[in-house]
């Protein structure tokens, strides 16, 4: 539901800024790389395994305020595989099990642009919210939550036309009990751990950004 509403936000603010002087639609595509975690309580009580990397897809509407300052409120999707270890207690026998997850980042960007020629460079930060979707095959169960997000990104717009500008970008995400905790595994026992790990998310990619207005 919040991913439907989101997305109907964005349709909104993208044909209330269609014609305005300084917006600009743009469009996603990057490879991300695993990242691993590992929670230890003790011998008996763990859990650990890697967030597989893979493609992720999305898109965004921004506006400059001015030629060297931009704000942008974008979208994010990934679908990737969890292979994971994990332990409860001493009465417990050490389980493995490969997770299906889904992220959904919804961020709010505040970015500085600096151009030169037909290049546009441009870095900035950003925070929002990481909505994620596990499903356990073993036992037909998921379940989703979400969490506070928040990273920082780099990049380049090449111009080939007016209107037209191909991305180059790098991206670093983060999020807080995104891997692990109750939220993973209490499926397999009365016991779960109430440790938290935090993701971190970096991409390589690129993409399209089409200039609005006149």
């Amino acid at each position: 539901m919040k991913k439907v509403m989101f997305s109907a936000l964005l349709m909104t603010i993208a044909i209330v800024t269609f014609g305005q002087k300084g917006a600009r639609i743009n469009f996603y595509s990057a490879y991300v790389f695993d990242d691993g975690f590992d929670v230890f309580n003790d011998a008996n009580t763990y859990y650990n395994g890697t967030v597989k990397g893979g493609y992720q897809w999305g898109a965004g509407v921004e506006y400059l305020f001015t030629p060297q300052s931009s704000a942008e409120i974008l979208y994010l999707h990934r679908s990737t595989t969890v292979p994971a270890t994990f332990k409860f207690s001493s009465g417990t026998q050490a389980r493995s099990e490969t997770f299906d997850l889904k992220h959904d980042f919804i961020l709010l960007s505040g970015d500085g642009h600096f151009a030169k020629g037909k290049a546009e460079g441009y870095a900035g930060l950003m925070a929002g919210v990481l909505i994620s979707n596990l499903e356990a095959p073993s036992l037909g169960e998921s379940s989703s939550n979400t969490n506070f997000a928040w990273g920082g990104r780099i990049g380049t717009n090449i111009w080939v036309s007016s209107k037209l500008g191909i991305k180059l970008q790098a991206l670093i995400l983060s999020a807080s009990r995104a891997t692990g905790g109750d939220y993973y595994w209490s499926w397999y026992g009365p016991i779960y751990l109430t440790e938290y790990s935090t993701l971190w998310q970096f991409s390589l990619g690129g993409g399209l950004t089409f200039k609005m207005g006149k």
